[in-house]
């Protein structure tokens, strides 16, 4: 029954493919199919969810084995614990209701299809890198939403602003991922495995381990391993979550479609830095160094990107910045030891932001481009000023109170906890700023006076107080039933306090509540009144708003200190050693080639083999006339023709000699001897004795007949059976002869 769970990340893939091949005769149902297996992935989600709860253990799903090499075993599988399926219910819930409000959003659009296909893409790359059981798988992930978020956020490339910040998404979070990367690498050098399970089961028998970083230059500086692979982990993250300084990119990616924006920092891209640090709890936790950096930065991202967020007027800015804040504010309490403050926050940050970037796309499309902050004067009492409350006294009403209420105390040193509580209230004072000014801007836009809608009545009160109570409670009973079931997948610095209210929390969770309540009246009163503002009278004052409205001038910074210096190095690398150096080189070669080649054909070729070739062919044909001259025409000819002489004179004389005088001679004298002798056999042989005999023969014959006539003639009968006697004697004889 677990195997049906693979297909959570495998149907956006396939969606994705199907789209990619077949988008042009799909067209608009490319969406369609995009909504499907998106909705099936959340419904087994939801299975899987129901599943951990009920059985209280991870879901384990072996696939194949990738690669083996030596030590080097990586099983591709999944893993679905109790933090893997809180944040697959994000990751396609959010991504369900992206896609359903892009199937009608993007109609028009000419790169429909495609904008479908990598969406799901997108998707399958965030849910496997949270169900994926081993770092490389995760690593590959990694890199797949990397690639996804630069081709969406270019989605519109004829706009040169789009192009601009998908290569900066794509290079800052390159550059994050080296670090990524070396991490990795350093895990497997360490625990000899990817797999994740395993190394957070041995991370305690390695926390004693250090490495020698100027080994190399024959110095020492000794580093604990676990620190240095938290803080390169931690360096991966700072890219995928947008954190100082590598948060530049973020911003910038407003220049996607509205619906690219929900999910990045909704449901994912941004929030794996947070699932990554608190995946590897364990490990951080045998880190307090890697825990204070990973603290610091997070504090400073958190308050610095909430001042910048006060001062934006574009509503896609101030809804980037404000991510920006609270990934940092999640960051901060992983550095802290609050990993499941972090999910929580995580969690509610996720399906809050997505519902605001969607509703901010229909106000976008009302006006056509982004839209700007319009001061108004709301009225403090109405539901949406009140909804900002709400939202900005819930995470302190969490954060500052119940288990986690000792994770401000959790450091040693008494500047550290003062420094800590300090940038979580100014935190929370200044979001609770943003929030209000954000949703006003968001939900209350600038009305003409022919329509004057009417945002406060009794029966909103009553409404609003039930919600809001609704709300809390809901909260708080979340967070009761979060704690207990998120502990099993998570370390803890500190054993769990049961129950929510501490007293001895009390006075710091007041303390929160305030700073929230603060800087939500502040921030109405400057928008009633705006000429309460102190910014237009104090020097300092312009000053810092001048600088946060600049972002502290991080862009400008990165161009004149990185970008230029090395476009710069590399248009000189490209004059001086690619043109001046190489080319030289190549083009001196080539010259020194051409005068080798021509230096070849006039001294080894002309003079020397077309040299020898001449003076070979003369002295051959030399050589064959001297032959002709000498051998054949002197020599030879002159040997055959006394041959030939000779061969006459020898033929004339044996004619002469051996044939004439001898041979003819010879035949002559036998002739006269055959004659002689025939002549004496017919006279001496023939006449006398051959007739004389015949004679005797015929006188012979003439007795035997008178004799035979003088006996009785026998019948033919026997002279038959005496003829065939004889012959079976014949043949019996040769028979035996045979045997």
């Amino acid at each position: 029954m677990s195997v049906v769970y693979v297909l959570i990340p495998l149907l956006p893939l396939l969606a994705s493919i199907i789209i990619a091949f077949a988008g042009r005769r799909l067209g608009q149902d490319s969406g369609k199919l995009g909504v499907l297996a998106i909705g099936i992935s959340f419904a087994l989600s939801v299975a899987a969810f129901v599943q951990v709860v009920l059985q209280s253990d991870p879901i384990v799903i072996s696939l194949y084995e990738l690669l083996r090499s030596g030590n080097l075993s990586v099983e591709l599988g999944l893993y679905v614990d109790q933090l893997a399926v809180l944040l697959l219910l994000l990751v396609t819930g959010v991504s369900l209701v992206v896609h359903v409000y892009s199937s009608r959003y993007m109609i028009g659009d000419a790169r429909y299809s495609r904008f479908f296909a990598v969406m799901a893409l997108f998707t399958f790359g965030m849910l496997t890198l949270v169900m994926s059981s081993n770092l490389l798988m995760m690593f590959m992930c990694w890199e797949v939403m990397g690639i996804c978020s630069y081709l969406l956020i270019s989605h519109q490339s004829d706009r040169k602003a789009a192009c601009n910040a998908a290569t900066k998404a794509f290079l800052v979070n390159a550059v994050a991922d080296i670090g990524l990367l070396f991490g990795i690498i350093l895990t497997f050098a360490t625990f000899e495995t990817l797999d994740v399970r395993q190394i957070l089961s041995q991370s305690a028998s390695v926390s004693g381990q250090t490495i020698n970083l100027l080994a190399w230059v024959g110095f020492e500086w000794h580093v604990r391993t676990v620190t240095l692979i938290t803080l390169l982990l931690f360096m991966g993250c700072l890219g995928k979550s947008a954190q100082v300084p590598f948060h530049v990119w973020l911003p910038n990616a407003m220049e996607a479609p509205t619906p690219v924006s929900a999910l990045i920092h909704a449901a994912t891209m941004v929030n794996a830095g947070p699932y990554l640090l608190v995946r590897f709890s364990d490990l951080v936790l045998l880190s307090p160094a890697a825990m204070m950096v990973i603290a610091i930065i997070g504090a400073t991202t958190a308050l610095f990107a909430a001042m910048v967020a006060l001062t934006q007027s574009d509503i896609k800015k101030i809804l980037a910045y404000s991510t920006i804040s609270q990934i940092g504010f999640m960051i901060m309490t992983c550095g802290l030891g609050a990993f499941m403050v972090a999910i929580f926050h995580m969690l509610a940050h996720g399906f809050l932001k997505g519902f605001l970037f969607l509703s901010t796309g229909n106000e976008l499309a009302s006006a056509g481009s982004h839209a700007h902050h319009v001061p108004t004067r709301p009225k403090l009492l109405s539901p949406v000023s009140l909804g900002a409350l709400i939202l900005a006294c819930a995470p302190p009403a969490l954060i500052f109170s119940g288990p986690y209420g000792a994770l401000w105390t959790v450091h040693n040193s008494s500047a550290a906890q003062i420094a800590f509580w300090v940038i979580g209230l100014l935190t929370v004072f200044f979001t609770a700023m943003y929030l209000f000014r954000g949703l006003t801007s968001l939900f209350q836009p600038a009305t003409s006076a022919l329509v004057q809608p009417r945002f406060f009545s009794p029966l909103h009160l009553v409404a609003i107080i039930v919600g809001s109570l609704g709300l809390i409670s809901t909260l708080l009973a979340l967070w009761v039933w979060f704690v207990p079931f998120l502990a099993p997948a998570i370390a803890t610095p500190y054993p769990l306090v049961e129950g929510f209210w501490q007293t001895s929390h009390v006075p710091l969770l007041v303390l929160a509540l305030v700073a929230a309540l603060a800087g939500w009246g502040l921030a109405a009163l400057l928008q009633a009144r705006p000429m309460l503002s102190a910014v237009p009278r104090l020097h300092f004052a312009q000053t810092m708003y001048v600088l946060f409205l600049n972002k502290f001038y991080f862009d400008e910074a990165y161009s004149l200190y990185i970008v230029q210096p090395m476009v710069r190095m590399v248009k000189w690398l490209w004059r001086e050693i690619d043109v001046g150096v190489i080319n030289g080189l190549i083009h001196g070669m080539a010259a020194r080639l051409v005068r080798f080649g021509q230096w070849l054909w006039e001294t080894v070729d002309v003079r020397g083999i077309d040299d020898v070739v001449r003076r070979l062919a003369r002295n051959t044909v030399l050589f064959g006339r001297w032959l002709w001259e000498t051998v054949d025409v002197r020599g030879i000819d002159d040997v055959v023709r006394r041959l030939a002489r000779n061969t006459v004179l020898f033929g004339r004389w044996l004619w002469e000699t051996v044939d004439v005088r001898g041979i003819d001679r010879m035949v002559v004298e036998g002739g006269q001897q055959s004659a002689g002798l025939s002549q004496w056999l017919w006279e001496a042989v023939d006449v006398r004795r051959i007739e004389k005999g015949a004679d005797q023969v015929d006188r012979a014959a003439e007795a035997s007949g008178k004799k035979l006539n003088e006996v009785e003639p026998r019948p033919i009968q026997d002279h038959l059976g005496v003829l065939i006697a004889w012959l079976v004697a014949v043949i019996l004889f040769f028979y035996w002869l045979v045997l």
